[in-house]
């Protein structure tokens, strides 16, 4: 979660005094594991995976015809939010297709007796003063209520994560604030001070040096330079050095991108701390909800109203028809799916299999697996020292911790934990992939106890889903690189609407391109409207 400068100073002067506090105990170890963990894999269609890899469905019979207005494909965020704002402009019968039994991409979320919990994204932040279409549709739903004469925003507060937001475990004991206690106040006191001055920078071109949508962003080329090195090569040319800021920035990059300090460039690494640093009090604010950013992607369906099609999975698009060939996961069956228009809000990799000539430079996106896994509690997790937080990380641990579905409950409970995983994509994919529930569950149960031994009988169930493609990984020389800039471009027949045409895997981005991809869309259609971007 991105942290403010006024609680990076502060867990820095907390940090700084807890090395007067005597010495920490180490986590009790426990004897008794549990020997069964229920639950299973969720997720990915196994036989859907063989088709996009294999290939070999011919076309679908001449009479399997669905019609409709536009056609998306994809029924992730940018997907619903291309179907809302053509909603808005009037374009009914809009049909989304979506290879998933839910909606909602990386946002998507589960249910069991106890709570909703997510799977994926788990949280916004306000809206930027760059992203107008984010605001509205949030003041549709009813989270934005207005703004007072200071421009501060009327939340919905029930959607407001309440305190305390963040805890970190380091050798045994909890503490507030996710800094840990060897970051040096004085690097910290540096770093904020260049993200201050990022942060107010204008370009050249009148706009901010960082923003978010990131299309927003100055094009000045010493900030366009950044991204052509790494986030580790940056705060080493700086001289920073302390192990702890280091590993709070390493963990800001695992957690928003699924990248280390090496492997994320240098402009992506800033743009983490600097897009929101200058937003007022608004910027503190988090929203959160059980089932995660599925909340939103409720909010989206009802707003946009498409013509939802789950378990049909795209095999092949002509986009001069205007034409999905989609097989259903109910049978197999085969048919087409013709739109005046055609979006494209899956993956960018997925082209190389979609198309007959693939666009150039599909090479050039990479994408982080991640496994996440909803673990049910028979009673929340405790701890010496501060309380339970809605997000809980592990100083010692390669995952990020968890985050509490149903805080504040006092007898079963579910935690959402997650593992970025930040080696090479392939065969950290590879290994993910060959993962079984018992394997997954252990590791999971094994992090989890390491951390509250005393969990281990109230373990009830353990959910895994495996993100093979969770997040665009924003590398050196991605972001204003030549494949993104010509992907993100809407040149030829096909629109295309992804969190990864911006190279960062956020709501707020997936969002921006919908919204644009649904605009482009009503030009194509000679329709006259107001931007919403």
């Amino acid at each position: 979660m991105r942290p403010t400068r006024r609680q990076l100073l502060r867990w820095a002067a907390a940090g700084a005094a807890a090395w007067s506090t005597p010495g920490c105990p180490s986590p009790r170890r426990t004897a008794r594991k549990p020997s069964r963990v229920l639950g299973r894999i969720h997720g990915q269609n196994a036989r859907f995976g063989h088709i996009l890899r294999e290939g070999g469905l011919g076309p679908p019979p001449k009479g399997a015809l669905e019609s409709a207005s536009v056609v998306v494909v994809g029924a992730g965020v940018a997907g619903l939010a291309c179907a809302w704002r053509l909603r808005r402009a009037g374009v009914e019968g809009v049909l989304v297709l979506e290879a998933g039994e839910t909606p909602g991409g990386n946002a998507r979320w589960g249910e069991n007796e106890i709570t909703r919990y997510p799977w994926g994204a788990h949280y916004l932040r306000a809206p930027t003063r760059e992203h107008p279409a984010l605001e509205r549709f949030l003041t549709e739903v009813r989270l934005v209520r207005g703004r007072d004469a200071q421009g501060r925003i009327d939340w919905d507060t029930r959607a407001v994560c309440a305190d305390p937001l963040e805890r970190l475990l380091e050798k045994g004991i909890w503490r507030q604030g996710l800094l840990p206690r060897d970051a040096d106040p004085e690097e910290v006191r540096r770093f904020e001070e260049f993200v201050e001055s990022f942060a107010r920078r204008r370009g050249r071109d009148g706009r901010r040096a960082f923003a978010l949508p990131l299309a927003a962003s100055s094009r000045d080329e010493d900030l366009l330079a950044l991204d052509r090195r790494s986030f580790a090569d940056w705060l080493d040319e700086k001289g920073f050095r302390s192990p702890g800021l280091l590993w709070y920035l390493e963990y800001a990059c695992r957690d928003d991108y699924g990248c280390t300090l090496a492997t994320t460039s240098a402009w992506a690494g800033l743009h983490y701390f600097a897009a929101r640093a200058d937003e007022g009090p608004d910027r503190e604010v988090i929203l959160a909800w059980p089932e995660g950013n599925g909340r939103l992607v409720q909010y989206l369906l009802e707003a946009g109203q498409p013509r939802l099609r789950t378990g049909r999975l795209c095999y092949r698009l002509l986009p001069e028809r205007g034409e999905a060939w989609v097989v259903s996961a109910d049978g197999g069956a085969r048919s087409r799916c013709r739109g005046e228009q055609l979006v494209f809000a899956g993956p960018s990799f997925l082209l190389g299999r979609l198309l007959p000539e693939p666009p150039p430079g599909l090479e050039d996106f990479t994408y982080a697996p991640w496994l996440v896994a909803n673990v049910t509690l028979a009673r929340p997790p405790g701890g010496v020292g501060a309380p339970l937080a809605w997000d809980n990380v592990f100083r010692a641990s390669r995952s990020l911790g968890y985050v509490v579905a149903n805080r504040g409950a006092r007898g079963p409970t579910v935690v959402t934990w997650y593992l970025p995983l930040t080696g090479d994509p392939r065969e950290e994919r590879r290994r993910l992939l060959a993962l079984d529930h018992a394997t997954a569950a252990r590791l999971v149960v094994d992090d989890l106890l390491a951390a509250h031994p005393s969990l281990a009988d109230a373990v009830r169930a353990v959910d895994v889903w495996r993100w093979g493609h969770a997040m665009i990984r924003p590398v050196p020389g991605f972001i204003w690189g030549e494949a993104r800039r010509l992907a993100a471009s809407h040149e030829g027949p096909l629109v295309r609407a992804h969190s990864d045409l911006s190279g960062l895997s956020l709501f707020e981005e997936a969002f921006y391109r919908g919204v644009r991809a649904g605009e482009e869309v009503l030009r194509r259609r000679g329709v006259d409207f107001d931007s919403y971007l």
